[in-house]
């Protein structure tokens, strides 16, 4: 048995070896036609360009690899078939389910590859890549100095900071309101028109303290004012520019506990997060939804199996999408959002593994 288990782990790995690389290929190729026009505009260097496109391939690798994987089962299985491998197989007592473990093993070791790939590789090539798009591909990049507007924000000591404006590359904050709470009632405000990012520190320029202590207020001006032991550094602002996608599962933990005690609605970053543990599990479900469907002779053509991917990937994957709205409005919990369609897919499969030819 170990020979067999072999032959086909190794007929399996490298029919998906074969079916990634086209998509990784077709993928940079039209994004290459896309973009390449604008690299030269820009005179980019070609390291750059080179980077940009290295630093894109893990987000490739992972978003194809379920495609890839449903392939490769379908057409390794569909291979065995078709050349009686897996009828004489059959005749020497082996079942159906005995012949399949090796690739179900296979992709169980592939999805846990993926979630470990996903949560140190991805992340930061993402990062990489958004970089570059930022500098070169951005056409307001130049001119634009990133503000983010409107930004709400709650430290550890129960202090309220109100932001109009912030220029995230020069950490210069605008139109500043720092409130500090006692049992819900409000003790200090600190209003400034300006505000810098200074040795480590906050400073506030040209404002007003108010101290409310004893119901009765007492203003007092200032030219600068240094807000000591205020934790909102600039990173923190700066993080909510960041894709769900260039964050690793525990960052984006970090940062929905963030929006919580800020007292924003976490919803959609927590279907984000729940998606990067349910993603790479779809790996094992497409193979277990796809290779019993090839086992049988007269469905075990390329062409057959080809059709059957597309059909099945659009059906995945349109269904993913509708979830994920789904739980990013609060129509369904996060976690429901994250694994229904991994749940489908499991039980389907299941069944088409039990009602398979043995």
């Amino acid at each position: 048995m170990k020979i067999l288990d072999w032959y086909i782990t190794r007929r399996f790995c490298l029919t998906l070896l074969y079916a990634i690389l086209p998509f990784v290929l077709i993928v940079i190729f039209v994004d290459m036609v896309g973009n390449l026009a604008k690299f030269i505009d820009k005179d980019v260097p070609r390291f750059i360009i080179f980077k940009y496109y290295l630093s894109y391939i893990p987000q490739i690798v992972v978003l194809a690899l379920p495609i890839a994987m449903l392939l490769s089962s379908l057409f390794c299985m569909g291979y065995m078939a078709r050349y009686n491998e897996l009828a004489a197989i059959k005749s020497a007592g082996i079942s159906i389910y005995r012949t399949l473990a090796p690739i179900l093993v296979a992709s169980l070791f592939i999805s846990v590859f993926a979630l470990a790939f996903g949560e140190i590789v991805v992340p930061p090539a993402n990062q990489n890549k958004s970089g570059i798009e930022s500098r070169y591909l951005d056409p307001f990049a130049k001119r634009s100095k990133r503000w983010e507007s409107n930004i709400f924000l709650r430290d550890k000591t129960d202090r309220r900071i109100f932001i109009g404006s912030l220029d995230t590359k020069t950490n210069l904050a605008k139109k500043v309101t720092i409130q500090k709470y006692n049992s819900n009632k409000i003790i200090e405000r600190v209003d400034a028109p300006r505000m810098e990012w200074r040795d480590s520190t906050w400073v506030l320029f040209s404002g007003y303290k108010r101290d409310f202590s004893n119901d009765v207020e007492k203003a007092t001006a200032f030219d600068t004012l240094r807000a000591q032991n205020l934790d909102v550094r600039p990173e923190k602002i700066i993080r909510l520019k960041v894709e769900p996608e260039d964050m690793s599962y525990g960052e984006l933990k970090k940062f929905i506990a963030e929006v919580k005690r800020n007292g924003g609605d976490p919803a959609r970053w927590l279907v984000d997060l729940h998606f990067k543990l349910s993603l790479p599990f779809a790996n094992l479900i497409m193979v277990l939804f796809g290779a019993p469907l090839a086992s049988h002779k007269k469905r075990s053509g390329a062409i057959f199996g080809f059709i059957i991917s597309l059909l099945i990937c659009f059906v995945y994957y349109g269904s993913n999408r509708l979830v994920q709205t789904m739980g990013q409005n609060g129509t369904i919990p996060p976690i429901a959002a994250a694994w229904l369609t991994n749940g489908v897919f499991l039980i389907s499969g299941v069944f088409l593994l039990i009602f398979t030819r043995k």
